[in-house]
């Protein structure tokens, strides 16, 4: 398999808007959606699609057929993602049992679907048959995402998946634009702009946890995967260019709650534990609270056990804030989830907490 940098050159776009979106996972209506509020146009506005629009959503098959359309018709570009990797797995029968570990604990995925479609279990078959019977059958769709190139650059901004080693080569092997992590806070900055997608923005987070894309003015690097499909409190975000002027528009699933009475929060100092950095012990436990120490934090805390999980041989209580929201009466909040008599709220991209009584479902 050839592993250089797939680079595909497009002109700077001139009149209209550029509009970027990234790890949409397979969620076509969300995507739908998103594409009305920002009022898109066909055939003024130019649409690039940061990689992994499959695996973890619901609508996969209908999402790759979906964009194929678009690109086909419309100025819409594409990158790929890691996660679109799945279709390199099965044009080239590529690390197959690995594949079939991932996908017997991966509920959502485009494999699943394409064999749901022609009626066929990949339990009941040997992985070599399984995905030659995927490639007869969709070897138009599974061909789309396996061509996708792994860099769009144009004379002001450069776009990849996850990262870029540098404003020449953009790397060595494709691996490092597709899947390095935490690009983000690497001490390096570049000439053009450089947006990515890859890790959820509210890994960055230690305080306040936000969804909303990040800009580091120092390093000239847009951050913008809203964590949709992959954190409960995930949006889907896209990033809009237009002449010197950029903005931000977000669109996500929960349900909404209307705000019954203005809430003002005590004076309080916010934490916000994310996945990556969310190991903790357990020092106490009582039944729906656990007392806990987070060593990236240097501090302990009472923690509701919704929150402790296990992953592999650790604990962690990730995407756990103590932040307070501060509402006002009439308003209109997210709720992530419900707990205790809590809920995890979700306001202007902004994750925190607000006690049920102060809210009634629309």
């Amino acid at each position: 398999m050839n592993r250089k940098v797939v680079v595909k050159r497009l002109k700077k776009k001139e009149v209209g808007r550029e509009i970027v979106i990234s790890d949409i996972h397979g969620n076509l209506s969300l995507y739908q959606r998103l594409l009305q509020k920002i009022d898109y146009k066909k055939g003024e506005d130019r649409l690039i699609l940061l990689g992994d629009l499959v695996e973890k959503g619901p609508q996969n098959l209908q999402l790759v057929r979906f964009v194929m359309q678009q690109v086909e018709s419309e100025d819409v570009h594409c990158i790929t993602g890691n996660c679109d990797f799945v279709a390199k797995n099965i044009l080239y029968n590529y690390r197959l049992p690995f594949l079939k570990s991932v996908l017997s604990v991966r509920k959502n995925s485009l494999i699943h679907e394409m064999a749901s479609e022609i009626g066929i279990e990949m339990d009941r078959m040997d992985m070599d048959e399984f995905a030659y019977a995927l490639r007869k059958a969709f070897l138009k769709e599974l061909s789309f995402l396996n061509d996708l190139p792994h860099v769009i650059e144009t004379e002001t901004t450069i776009y990849a998946h996850a990262a870029i080693e540098n404003e020449e080569t953009f790397g060595d092997d494709f691996r490092e634009v597709m899947a390095s992590p935490f690009f983000f806070t690497r001490p390096i900055s570049f000439h053009k702009k450089v947006v990515v997608g890859h890790i959820p923005v509210s890994e960055y987070c230690d305080s306040i946890a936000r969804f909303d894309p990040l800009f580091d003015g120092t390093k000239n690097i847009y951050s913008i995967d809203g964590g949709n499909m992959v954190k409960s409190a995930g949006q889907l975000n896209a990033l809009i260019f237009e002449k010197d002027h950029c903005m931000s528009v977000h669109i996500e699933d929960q349900p909404v709650y209307r705000v019954v009475r203005d809430v003002n929060p005590s004076i309080q100092i916010p934490f916000y534990i994310n996945f990556n950095q969310g190991k903790i012990d357990v020092l106490e436990e009582q039944e729906q609270q656990a007392l806990v120490y987070s060593e990236h934090h240097h501090r302990q805390f009472w923690i509701d056990r919704a929150f402790v999980k296990t992953f592999g041989n650790d604990l962690k209580g990730t995407d756990y804030t103590n932040y307070h929201m501060p509402l006002k009466k009439g308003e209109h909040v997210h709720v992530v989830f419900t707990y205790s008599n809590k809920a995890q709220v979700k306001k202007n991209g902004i994750l925190g907490w607000a006690f049920l009584e102060d809210l009634e479902p629309v």
